[in-house]
């Protein structure tokens, strides 16, 4: 399974698609100040880290880390599904539950934990260049971000399950991006319409309402006037977020390994 694991990390390190994503998501936080006036500005001065959370713009960078997990996760998983890399490993001795293993281990690494990497780094840079402010406390901005290891995760298994069925990297992304579409304007509806906030049923609304704090308050601290945002966390949100996510994941990879078990291979 190591040998299978080095080969695919292998090939993903030589895919530019995948370096273009890669240099893609870790610029795009500072596009994303940019475009919101915050680099540069009067008004913002130093971003720090407290800055870019109370402002939204960490939970909009999570919306678009949602194209980096899907891209990475389908083009690990199901890169080399059309070149009948799969019968050679077959072929080496390999059980098809270690290749199944293999595969989804390294789909986790890129598409999972390093989309986690990307979402968490500017909080670091920013609080060594600005320092963290004053507007969130810092414990529990880092609490809310280490949850959304769990939903980036379960994003990502639904990614792989879906490229994996479809023995296809292209096919895979573009119907994890139909996906996206669909849960978006859904949930976009229900709030809109109905009045219904749905948070913890989809991985990308799980993952904004963590990264979203609506509540301030205005406070003196130092002789300067500034807005505190209420980022407390409650057992609900902690507990919901890490169950709801792991038996999604669950879910799909129990669908996922089903289908790569049984399917013959080309």
């Amino acid at each position: 399974m190591f040998n299978i694991i080095k080969s695919l990390n292998y090939s993903a390190r030589r895919d530019t698609v995948n370096w273009v994503t890669i240099i893609s998501m870790l610029v795009l936080p500072g596009f994303v100040m940019v475009l919101n006036g915050m680099l540069g500005g009067e008004s913002y001065g130093g971003v720090s880290s407290s800055v870019f959370f109370a402002s939204q713009q960490m939970a909009t960078y999570y919306i678009f880390l949602m194209f980096g997990i899907m891209i990475l996760a389908c083009k690990v998983t199901a890169g080399d599904a059309g070149d009948k890399t799969i019968n050679y490993e077959f072929m080496a001795g390999h059980s098809r539950g270690r290749v199944f293993a293999g595969r989804m281990i390294s789909g986790f690494l890129w598409g999972g934990i390093l989309n986690f990497i990307f979402l968490v780094l500017p909080l670091g840079y920013l609080y060594f260049i600005y320092g963290w402010g004053l507007e969130t406390d810092m414990k529990n901005v880092l609490i809310r971000s280490a949850l959304c290891f769990f939903p980036i995760i379960r994003i990502c298994a639904l990614n792989m399950m879906l490229a994996s069925v479809v023995r296809s990297a292209g096919k895979g992304i573009a119907l994890s991006y139909a996906v996206l579409m669909v849960v978006a304007m859904t949930t976009s509806i229900l709030s809109d319409v109905l009045g219904v906030d749905i948070v913890y049923p989809t991985a990308m609304t799980n993952g904004t309402n963590l990264l979203v704090s609506e509540n301030a308050k205005y406070e003196v601290i130092n002789g300067k006037t500034v807005s505190v945002y209420d980022t407390a966390v409650s057992s609900e949100m902690i507990w919901k977020t890490i169950v709801v996510s792991l038996i999604f994941t669950a879910i799909y990879m129990t669908i996922t390994y089903i289908n790569f078990k049984k399917k013959d291979r080309d």
